[in-house]
């Protein structure tokens, strides 16, 4: 089971440096996803990380980091997790970061788990 954040930044250079910052931790697959390409248009512009955390740890690890990111930056991000759209800036990201992890930590809660043993046959 895994929770998945989305990162939306303003301006796609600084969407690449939160990738590499984010992409160095065990359980936490960090991924840009492309928007829809526009009509008569070249190349891709990435929309949003798709941040994948595996349960427990990695999403604290996951949230921690991009609160350290935020905070040396002087930018404004939205981060989405389940249906709740958080922004956050470098003066209130470690205020309003706990919200995000406590919505991760719904969705893990809220996800059925798989059940555990041999599967038996139908």
């Amino acid at each position: 089971m895994s929770v998945e954040l989305r990162v939306y930044v303003n301006d796609g250079g600084e969407l690449e440096d939160l990738r590499e910052w984010m992409g160095g931790h065990p359980g936490v697959a960090v991924r840009p996803v492309a928007r829809a390409p526009e009509r008569n248009s070249q190349g891709t512009v990435w929309d949003f990380l798709a941040v994948v955390c595996a349960t427990g740890g990695p999403v604290v690890a996951a949230v921690r980091a991009l609160q350290l990111w935020i905070e040396a930056q002087v930018t404004a991000i939205e981060v989405e997790a389940g249906d709740r759209r958080i922004k956050v800036t470098s003066r209130n990201a470690g205020a309003v970061l706990p919200q995000v992890l406590a919505a991760a930590q719904a969705l893990q809660a809220a996800s059925p788990e798989p059940p555990e043993g041999p599967d038996e046959p139908a």
